[in-house]
């Protein structure tokens, strides 16, 4: 008679099998919490008649949920060619005033594309949706620095880190523990940028080239750990918190004045 295993041993493998399956899964930018914080702040900011397009286009759906569908699509083979549109790489010392965006595309061809397509009010209505899910998410990817990345370690993919009891690649890290060790729920997250959203809201706005140029600045303070021991110390975590909350603020001011650029008069 065949002896079934006992339930503690099922429990253990299943967790066995969930640990490996998010170890090998690639990682979204800046992850859920991310995106919804974008939303969030930027959703206020928006005018009148941007608010009323979203909501026609999205069925009402709130901004900080239209953001998730380009990271949730990811795994269906009928989206995997848009995978390269998350991101660009750009060599150490290397500017962007001569970059040019390869043929399978990246994070900048992705958002002039799809503003252009959003702007077109000729376009079926689920064309254009799909250009706002787009749209709105990758202006959140390209503030996240290592999806201005080494194409060497995949942002940072390959390069594995830990702090306390926790090991996690770079990328990851930068993308969800940094928010997640807040404690703070995405909401809360949100309200706690008040002051960067203000400053934020005095800078001039820039193109997503200048958002990709202030990423590929950061570099070196993401890379800023020691490379033998891969440790990141209490003043790495401070730095990455300041750096990410800083990031998130620009990117939901600069979501917003993408969307008001495209409805609103004099916006």
């Amino acid at each position: 008679m065949a002896v079934r295993p006992s339930l503690a041993l099922r429990v253990a493998a299943a967790l066995c099998v969930c640990a490996l399956a998010a170890r090998a899964s690639p990682a979204a930018a800046y992850g859920p919490s991310g995106h919804r914080i974008v939303g969030l702040v930027a959703e206020p900011l928006l005018c009148a008649a941007a608010r009323a397009e979203v909501d026609a286009l999205a069925d009402g759906e709130r901004l900080p949920d239209i953001g998730l569908w380009a990271d949730n699509i990811r795994r269906d083979e009928r989206w995997a060619h848009s995978a390269p549109w998350h991101y660009m790489n750009v060599a150490d010392g290397a500017s962007l005033a001569s970059y040019r965006s390869p043929r399978e595309g990246d994070v900048l061809s992705a958002i002039e594309r799809f503003s252009r397509e959003l702007r077109d009010a000729g376009r079926p209505r689920a064309s254009r949706l799909v250009a706002l899910r787009f749209l709105v998410h990758f202006v959140a990817d390209v503030h996240q620095p290592l999806h201005v990345g080494r194409e060497e370690d995949r942002g940072g993919n390959r390069v594995e880190v830990r702090y306390g009891r926790t090991e996690v690649n770079l990328h990851r890290f930068w993308d969800t523990d940094v928010i997640r060790r807040s404690g703070l729920s995405d909401a809360a997250y949100a309200r706690e940028l008040a002051a960067l959203v203000r400053a934020a809201r005095g800078e001039p706005p820039g193109t997503p080239r200048d958002w990709a140029a202030e990423s590929l600045a950061l570099r070196e303070t993401v890379y800023s750990f020691d490379a033998r021991s891969r440790v990141l110390d209490r003043a790495y975590l401070e730095r990455a918190d300041q750096v990410t909350r800083r990031r998130l603020a620009q990117a939901g001011v600069r979501l917003a004045h993408t969307l008001n650029a495209l409805w609103c008069d004099g916006a």
